[in-house]
């Protein structure tokens, strides 16, 4: 749109899209808290059959811990995305919404690939019913296999799309709101390829562990940032593989005197 001296019109902020975009992220946290306080807080016993840490959980309660998951850890790390798409498109909201919508779409599509990972852990006794695993091996491994990967090319490639706002819409803008939702599912595909080894972690600390996935939403968050992404990225990888060495090697020491 444009003012009749040819000028763009600078359109209001859209409160309704920000009300929904912090709403879905702060819900998501609290649903997650009360997931993992069912056992704890008197009078949550309601959620217990959703409580997706028993035992018996299906795929399909799974999925939901996961999507919930996701609207809590990743949309915060796609604000920078929201922002710079709001100033170019005027804060037309629709767009950004679509832009949104294409991000989490990409991430619900794998969600069942978690779902039936964590699933197959519960029946095979290695991650506990906070979903933490059990087995000391497999957090030396779980830990190694994220460090390793944050400093693989293509972790690196997709950081740098990550943390670079701008530089991805003047590389890869596309009009219509069909561009939008494209655009959308391009950055959620390049974020999944980005993080997938973070979010592993979840079964380490476990995934209702609410203060741990908090640190985890943290490490994604700041090492998107453009001034810090490759130096914290790297230090990340570094603190990991030290964790992972340290912790192989104790599992196999145990193993022995065991």
């Amino acid at each position: 749109m444009t003012n009749l001296d040819g000028t763009p019109t600078i359109t209001k902020p859209s409160y309704t899209f920000w009300i929904l975009f912090y709403g879905i992220i702060c819900s998501s946290w609290l649903l997650l808290f009360v997931m993992s306080a069912t056992d704890k807080v008197p009078g949550l016993t309601f959620i217990k059959d959703f409580c997706v840490s028993a035992s018996e959980a299906s795929i399909f309660q799974l999925t939901g811990m996961w999507s919930l998951m996701i609207g809590a850890m990743m949309l915060p790390s796609f604000y920078n995305f929201v922002v710079v798409h709001q100033d170019i498109r005027r804060n037309d909201s629709r767009h950004t919404a679509l832009l949104t919508s294409g991000y989490v779409a990409i991430w619900v599509a794998v969600v069942p690939l978690a779902s039936f990972t964590q699933k197959y852990f519960l029946d095979q006794d290695l991650i506990g019913l906070d979903g933490r695993s059990q087995s000391m091996f497999l957090n030396g491994l779980l830990l190694l296999i994220a460090g390793v990967y944050q400093f693989t090319k293509i972790k690196n490639a997709c950081l740098t799309v990550c943390s670079s706002p701008m530089h991805f819409f003047l590389s890869y803008w596309k009009e219509g709101y069909t561009g939008s939702f494209r655009m959308g599912v391009h950055l959620g595909t390049v974020c999944v390829t980005c993080c997938w080894a973070l979010m592993l972690l979840a079964f380490v600390g476990g995934a209702m562990n609410m203060l741990w996935m908090a640190g985890l939403t943290s490490i994604m968050i700041i090492e998107k940032q453009g001034h810090l992404s490759e130096k914290f990225s790297g230090l990340v990888g570094t603190t990991l593989i030290g964790a992972a060495s340290i912790t192989l090697v104790l599992s196999i020491f145990l193993e022995v005197m065991i």
